[in-house]
């Protein structure tokens, strides 16, 4: 008889070959299209460590499923903590076989209930999450706009007065730091120190004339080299998100020839991004993913224009 055994294991502790095939399975999964193979081992290896753990299943020695939560909040701006459940999946010969409630149930029960639990979530299991306690707070949609439509639509942003885009290193990082703590309500300081350097990524972030930050912006190149993918992106208001958004769309235009399109996940429910760049490009999306928590969060959504990726908050 087959063995199926669960190990849990630091981000540290994840092997090369751990990390290589939840790649591959979450880009033959669809997931993917904006990942490269670096995010995921830039994310859970090397100082500082997230606080994460990760529940993999082993058929037979082999891997077949994974599941992994990380924490972030403790001593942050609220008495808020939150745990962040992230790359649930199990490899497709082996769904159906109850591996993967295996695997959930093993993590579950390794969470702490106290904490705001969040997942991103298919539309089609949303009611399944909502059986445990999840609610549903808001839709996100992908947009993919064409850099050359970026080009044309906000080259004015360049003459909005006293509002400056500066790279993340010519910032002082506790500054960008409080401010993304101040947006989305909770401090991630050991995320966005390691989210903000992922390998062939850019962050720009928007100053105005007091030395203050009133935005920022991550990018980086897609694993098909034809996108790039924004997010997170805050803005204390749009046309600043548009400055910000024709400056990543000008420097991937500048970096490399093969990109394209910039791709972004946005929030329904907040800033009106989503009839902004409907308006501005033409383009119409339904949902692609739904944010879920288990308790309520007080996310600035008038701010956030477009998240990071799915199941990275």
């Amino acid at each position: 008889m087959a063995k199926f055994v669960i190990q849990q294991k630091s981000p540290q502790e994840l092997t090369q070959e751990n990390v290589s095939t939840l790649t591959e399975w979450t880009t033959d999964e669809g997931w993917g299209p904006h990942q490269r193979p670096f995010d995921i081992s830039h994310m859970y290896s090397g100082p500082p460590y997230m606080d994460a753990k990760a529940f993999l299943g082993f058929l037979d020695y082999k891997m077949i499923g994974h599941a992994a939560f990380f924490t972030s909040g403790k001593g942050g701006i609220s008495t808020d903590v939150m745990e962040y459940i992230t790359m649930f999946i199990v490899e497709k010969p082996f769904r159906g076989k109850g591996y993967g409630l295996k695997i959930w149930n093993t993590m579950w029960e390794t969470m702490d209930k106290n904490a705001n639990i969040c997942l991103d979530a298919a539309p089609n299991m949303v009611t399944k999450y909502e059986s445990m306690g999840l609610k549903p707070e808001w839709d996100n949609r992908e947009y993919i706009i064409p850099l050359s439509a970026i080009a044309e639509k906000y080259k004015m942003t360049e003459n909005i007065r006293d509002v400056s885009t500066k790279l993340l290193s010519e910032v002082e990082f506790e500054k960008f730091a409080e401010y993304d703590a101040k947006i989305y309500g909770l401090c991630q300081l050991v995320f966005i120190k390691r989210w903000s350097t992922l390998p062939n990524s850019f962050t720009w972030v928007a100053v105005n004339g007091n030395g203050d930050v009133v935005g920022y912006i991550t990018i980086r190149e897609s694993i098909n080299k034809q996108d790039t993918t924004v997010g997170p992106l805050y803005a204390d208001n749009l046309e600043i998100a548009k400055k910000l958004i024709y400056t990543a769309s000008q420097t991937m235009s500048s970096q490399t020839s093969s990109v394209k399109n910039l791709r972004m996940f946005i929030p329904t429910g907040g800033s009106n991004a989503i009839q902004m760049i409907e308006s501005d490009f033409g383009i119409k999306c339904g949902p692609n993913f739904v944010r879920m928590y288990s308790k309520k969060h007080k996310v600035d959504l008038n701010k956030v224009i477009a998240i990071n990726s799915p199941g990275y908050g």
